[in-house]
C-alpha cells in the first residue's frame, strides 16, 4: 500500500510537472510572438512617419528655392534596414547633395566625408539647405547639441533638424515602450542616444526665429530655420 500510494504520488508529480513546463512553453512562445509583432509594428510606423516627414522637408525645399544639399549624420542600407536612408534617398533623387557627413563610415550615391556635426569642417554658407534627420539626440548633452544647431545656422542658409519626442510612448531607437521615461533606463543608453528630447527642451536649443512642428505628444518633432 505504501507503495502503490507512492507511485501515484510520483505519477500526480510528473504530471504537474508537465503541465508547468507546457504553460511556460506556451507563455515563451506567447511573448515571442507578440515582441515579434511589436516589432514589426514599430518598423511600419517608423516607415510611415518618415514618409510624412520626406513630405513636408520636399515641401520646405521647394519654397526656400534650394539648390544645394548638406545632409548631416548622413545614412545608406549598410544597416540593413528597410527604413533606412529612406529621406536621405528621396532628397537625394531631386536636388544635388554637395555632401553627406557622419562619424563613421556611409554608403551613399552621394559625396560622403567622415565629419562631426558639432565642427563641421566647411565654410559659412556652404549650402543653402542642411538636414539633420534624427540626429541630435545622438551627439552628446545640451551644449553639444547646441553645438551642432549653431554649426547648422553657419553653414546653411536654411534647415531642418528633427528629433523623436522624449514623451512618445514607444522609443524609436530601442522599440521599447515607456522604459525610456524613467532616467534609470537612459543611462547607460549611449549607443542608443545620448539624449532624448522633450518640446520645451528642443526649442531651447532653437534660434528664436526657427520654427518648431509638433504637439508635446506628436512622435516627432521638426524643426525649420531660414534666414
Amino acid at each position: 500500500m505504501i507503495t502503490l500510494i507512492g507511485r501515484r504520488g510520483r505519477l500526480r508529480s510528473d504530471s504537474k510537472g508537465r503541465a508547468d513546463a507546457e504553460r511556460v512553453a506556451a507563455g515563451r512562445l506567447f511573448r515571442g510572438r507578440f515582441k515579434s509583432a511589436v516589432r514589426k509594428a514599430i518598423v511600419a510606423y517608423s516607415l510611415r512617419n518618415r514618409r510624412k516627414k520626406t513630405d513636408f522637408i520636399l515641401a520646405f525645399l521647394a519654397e526656400h528655392d534650394v539648390n544645394d544639399v548638406l545632409l548631416v549624420g548622413a545614412t545608406g542600407d549598410e544597416h540593413g534596414q528597410a527604413n533606412s536612408g529612406v529621406i536621405e534617398s528621396f532628397i537625394a533623387a531631386r536636388y544635388l547633395v554637395k555632401m553627406g557627413i557622419n562619424i563613421e563610415p556611409a554608403n551613399t550615391t552621394y559625396p560622403f566625408m567622415i565629419a562631426d556635426a558639432r565642427d563641421m569642417p566647411f565654410e559659412a554658407n556652404y549650402v543653402d539647405f542642411a538636414l539633420a534627420n534624427a540626429i541630435i539626440e545622438h551627439v552628446g548633452h545640451e551644449p553639444e547639441q547646441r553645438r551642432m544647431v549653431e554649426e547648422m545656422s553657419r553653414v546653411a542658409r536654411t534647415w531642418i533638424v528633427t528629433t523623436p519626442n522624449k514623451w512618445f510612448p514607444v522609443e524609436s531607437h530601442t522599440s521599447t515602450l515607456f522604459l525610456h521615461w524613467f532616467p534609470a533606463w537612459r543611462r547607460g543608453r549611449e549607443t542608443d542616444f545620448t539624449r532624448l528630447l522633450s518640446r520645451r527642451e528642443f526649442r531651447a536649443l532653437l534660434p528664436d526665429d526657427a520654427k518648431i512642428s509638433g504637439s508635446p505628444f506628436s512622435p516627432t518633432f521638426i524643426a525649420c530655420y531660414a534666414r
